[in-house]
């Protein structure tokens, strides 16, 4: 023992290489913690904590465990608390599960925020291996396989990877698909039928996008080159881009390109979520030939996703949009004016391989409208309150 301890104080040893060699041994054993952990899941768990983020630190679905994004969660569930005893009505018919869910989130990050250097160097450590956002997060996880939303998940909403037209009449999805008459039974919202309003005018949303297109009013701006890949056919450069009408729940500069469809999303869509909730946002969405947006996760399944196809290339076989994992998986392809409603909370991709016939047609790009709703199913009172917890921006 004694020769022990002269050689960890003798000052051939420098006090600065024990702390190197006592880091990386820490280093070295969270690796093999997180290494183990992930063999010992079922395949379809590990399939389950695949995420691929963004480099973007506002972006909320890739960096919610960020320090901004927690503390900006903790002030906003003390101002939902206030005004709920100041404005009761706007809350009325507001669910439990949200409170019990905002208690949970607010012990978590509280222990996230003390973990210091600890959780720093795990993180590190994390994302050179995989990075991922249900391991030790602060959100409650689904019991549904496949369903792992990285920002916010209130349990015990209705839940599948696909909503069609075809769904029985008791599936929330026939409020946003059509219009309703109002049931007294139901949760106090206006049903409008969103998607039918969306469908009656697709040429017209079609048409002003070909037109600002045309003059060069706008240009797609390519996504985080991390969260797509190619789907293998080396001869064409992939590229997934947008134009963004609101961008987490905030309006953008560009509906002034768009005023046709700004009016028609902002007068016929009241279930949207953007300009209400920041976990909301509506875009244009282009996938060139050869492009395939990886296997991930949306934020919340307090919202459902809807894409109206604009621009769908022709020879179009190899094009399709998976969401869930296992027996739930569904594809589907797009067709144009066809709208397609899906839980984006699932493990979900896109791709469109393309062909030289669609290039050699100068027509080389998927293009939807994408539009993001909320869960039917939530009262007025539930969306004002996550509102707050997310107010657009967030």
């Amino acid at each position: 023992m004694a020769s022990i301890m002269h050689l960890v104080t003798s000052s051939d040893i420098p006090l600065v290489s024990i702390a190197a060699t006592a880091l990386l041994c820490f280093i070295g054993i969270v690796t093999l913690r997180r290494a183990l952990y992930t063999a010992s899941k079922p395949r379809d768990e590990s399939i389950r904590v695949a995420h691929n983020g963004c480099d973007d630190p506002d972006c909320i679905r890739c960096h919610s465990k960020s320090l901004r994004h927690i503390e900006a969660f903790r002030r906003n569930a003390t101002l939902l608390r206030r005004l709920v005893k100041l404005e009761p009505e706007l809350f009325e018919g507001m669910r439990n599960e949200i409170w019990t869910v905002v208690h949970e989130m607010e012990r978590q990050a509280s222990n996230e925020s003390i973990k210091g250097v600890y959780n720093s160097v795990k993180r590190t450590v994390r994302s050179s291996i995989a990075p991922e956002s249900t391991i030790d997060s602060i959100i409650p996880r689904s019991p549904q396989i496949g369903q792992a939303p990285t920002v916010f998940f209130l349990p015990n909403l209705e839940a599948t990877p696909f909503h069609h037209t075809s769904c029985v009449d008791s599936c929330p999805c026939k409020r946003l698909w059509n219009t309703q008459p109002l049931d007294p039974k139901s949760p106090p919202i206006q049903t409008t039928g969103d998607i039918e309003m969306l469908q009656q005018n697709f040429n017209t949303i079609k048409s002003e996008l070909d037109n600002v297109l045309s003059m060069n009013e706008a240009q797609f701006a390519p996504f985080d080159s991390a969260v797509y890949s190619s789907t293998g056919n080396n001869e064409h450069s992939p590229e997934w881009s947008s134009i963004y009408l609101f961008h987490q729940g905030l309006k953008q500069l560009a509906c002034e390109c768009f005023p046709k469809t700004t009016a028609i999303i902002e007068t016929s869509c009241p279930n949207r979520m953007a300009g209400k909730c920041g976990l909301g946002s509506i875009y244009f969405s282009r996938l060139k030939c050869n492009t395939k947006v990886i296997e991930h996760y949306g934020p919340t399944n307090v919202r459902w996703r809807c894409h109206i196809p604009l621009h769908v290339p022709i020879n179009n076989t190899e094009s399709r949009l998976s969401v869930g994992v296992g027996a739930n998986e569904e594809e589907v392809g797009w067709k144009e004016g066809v709208p397609i409603l899906f839980d984006d909370s699932f493990l979900h991709s896109a791709t469109y391989a393309g062909d030289d016939s669609a290039i050699l047609e100068n027509n080389d790009s998927r293009i939807v409208l994408i539009i993001d709703f909320w869960h039917p199913a939530l009262s007025e009172g539930d969306r004002n309150a996550i509102g707050v917890l997310y107010p657009p921006g967030s």
